[in-house]
């Protein structure tokens, strides 16, 4: 009785927060890849006057889909003869069974649209929304090159009604991204079918990233006074704080449930929590390296971002495989649970097999392809002139 009063105290401290507010994590993935393709796109712009958006397409998909198969393919037809044990079944073979049936709403990027329960490899929803997105980045970009005011109130407008949309179907349906006391399994999933898993819910972040790259591509020299740096720097931790830590009263053991405080989050909290990752990464780009840029920039995240992508699909098969193999029960440890030296390896070492294999060699196609491309462009430019 001790012990579980121990535990149950554990998970009521303020700290938790950091677990209940998880949803949060993947919003600047989202903005920063909204940054990347319109940085990348308005170079292209600004150095040619236009994109070859069908290219754009088949360079993106030359990118994501071989690693990606790969992986589906293994998880389905693999690694449920690789072991055995109490839960292999719920947690490895279950999942394999709905990729052989759903594999290729994957492939076609549109498996985000199904839901958790017949999703194959439920993890990858985040390849789905991405993708979707990207799909539609092009007509932004050109939108915000050809007419910037024009594409700004477009963007804003779109951004707005994602945004909305977030606040709407929390309160309508009442769902939660924060997980508080009482939030039942149903609860959790009903969020991620209705918002967190649609790419029309997420947009607004995405438009932040794709405003963020309007200006690192722009407003490369732009100066900005001490105070001006110091008003940005505290708006930037007043936003942190306030989508990070603000909502933790939410955390507490005696919050009930209220639909308004979870529309409130789910529709301001990703806007306040970009916002200061978006900050960051501009006053880095034009020169002010504080002590959070310069851990940003350090040397060591350059080799991480070669296997970002294949650390962030091999993740969860080496969580169920150790889940379904585990045989006898464990005394609960936080730290020791969520910094397991084991997991780390495994999923290091399996990312860097999928790299090497699939990623790096289709990479290396891609650029032959393309580089090929632009010489011969070159060349024809040459001739002309």
């Amino acid at each position: 009785e001790g012990s579980f009063i121990l535990k149950f105290q554990f998970i009521t401290r303020p700290w938790t927060v950091l677990g209940r507010a998880a949803s949060l994590y993947t919003d600047p993935f989202i903005m920063i890849s909204g940054t990347l393709t319109a940085y990348t796109l308005l170079g292209k712009l600004q150095k040619n006057g236009k994109i070859n958006i069908l290219e754009e397409y088949v360079s993106r998909l030359m990118r994501i889909v071989p690693t990606f198969a790969a992986l589906i393919a293994f998880c389905t037809l693999i690694l449920p003869w690789l072991s055995s044990g109490p839960m292999w079944n719920q947690v490895v073979t279950h999942h394999s069974e709905i990729c052989k049936q759903y594999w290729w709403r994957n492939l076609l990027f549109i498996h985000n649209y199904f839901g958790f329960k017949d999703m194959c490899l439920t993890h990858t929803h985040h390849v789905g929304i991405d993708t979707q997105l990207f799909f539609v980045s092009p007509l932004l970009v050109l939108l915000l090159w050809k007419w910037p005011k024009k594409g700004s109130c477009v963007l804003l407008l779109l951004a707005l009604v994602s945004t909305i949309m977030r606040y709407y179907v929390t309160y309508t349906m009442k769902l939660s991204n924060y997980i508080h006391f009482g939030t039942s399994i149903k609860q959790l999933f009903d969020t991620a079918d209705n918002m967190y898993i649609l790419p029309a819910h997420r947009a607004t972040v995405y438009i932040m990233g794709i405003f963020l790259g309007f200006l690192l591509r722009n407003f490369r020299n732009v100066a900005l006074t001490r105070g001006q740096l110091r008003a940005g720097n505290t708006l930037a931790l007043l936003s942190f704080s306030a989508s990070f830590f603000g909502p933790a009263v939410m955390g507490s053991i005696d919050y009930v449930y209220n639909p308004t405080d979870a529309a409130w989050y789910a529709a301001f909290a990703p806007i306040l929590w970009c916002f200061s990752f978006g900050w960051i990464i501009f006053t880095a780009h034009i020169g002010h390296m504080g002590p959070l840029e310069r851990l940003f920039s350090w040397p060591l995240f350059s080799l991480w971002t070669k296997i970002s992508y294949t650390v962030y699909l091999t993740q969860f098969p080496i969580f169920f495989f150790n889940v379904g193999v585990t045989r006898t029960p464990e005394n609960y440890g936080f730290f020791r649970m969520v910094f397991s030296l084991k997991e780390f390896v495994w999923i290091g070492l399996m990312s860097g097999v999928l790299t090497i294999l699939f990623e790096t060699p289709f990479q290396n196609i891609r650029n032959i392809i393309f580089k090929k491309k632009e010489i011969k462009l070159e060349n024809v430019q040459k001739k002309i002139m």
